[in-house]
C-alpha cells in the first residue's frame, strides 16, 4: 500500500495515523523512528521551502506519530520513498519517479521481507 502526502492522512495500522504536510512544496524529507524495529514504525512526511524545513516538518510528524527516535532518512526535490522488513531492515531511496524511487528503496531495505510503506512526490510525475 503506497501513501502520498496528497491524502488527507497516512494509516498504516489501525492505530497508526501520521499527519501529512501540504502538497506543491520545493522540498520533501521522510523521517524514521530508528527506535522500533517493526513492521509499521513510526514515519512522518514532511515538506517545505528549504531542505532545513521539510526535515523539521517530517521529524515533527514522526514524534507525533509517537516515535521515540526520530530521524530523517532522506530528502527529495522530486519523490522520495521508505521502504521496511519490519525485522529491523530499512531502505529509502529518492528519484524524478515513485516507481524509481520506490526500488530504491526496496533495494537499500536489502531483505526480502521489506515493503514499501510510503512514497511521496512534491510534484505530477
Amino acid at each position: 500500500m503506497i501513501f502520498t502526502r496528497v491524502a488527507l492522512a497516512v494509516l498504516l495500522a489501525s492505530t497508526f495515523v501520521a499527519p501529512v504536510a501540504a502538497e506543491d512544496t520545493k522540498w520533501g524529507a521522510l523521517a524514521l523512528d530508528t527506535a522500533k524495529a517493526e513492521q509499521a514504525p513510526a514515519y512522518g512526511i514532511g515538506g517545505g521551502d528549504t531542505e532545513e524545513e521539510a526535515v523539521a516538518n517530517a521529524v515533527n510528524f514522526c514524534n507525533e506519530a509517537e516515535g521515540a527516535a526520530c530521524k530523517s532518512v532522506v530528502t527529495y526535490e522530486q519523490c522520495g520513498a521508505l521502504a521496511v522488513s519490519g525485522k529491523g531492515d530499512a531502505g529509502w531511496g529518492k528519484s524524478a519517479t515513485k516507481l524509481t524511487a520506490e526500488t530504491q528503496a526496496l533495494a537499500g531495505c536489502d531483505n526480502d521481507a521489506c515493503k514499501v510503506v510510503v512514497s511521496d512526490c512534491n510534484s505530477e510525475e
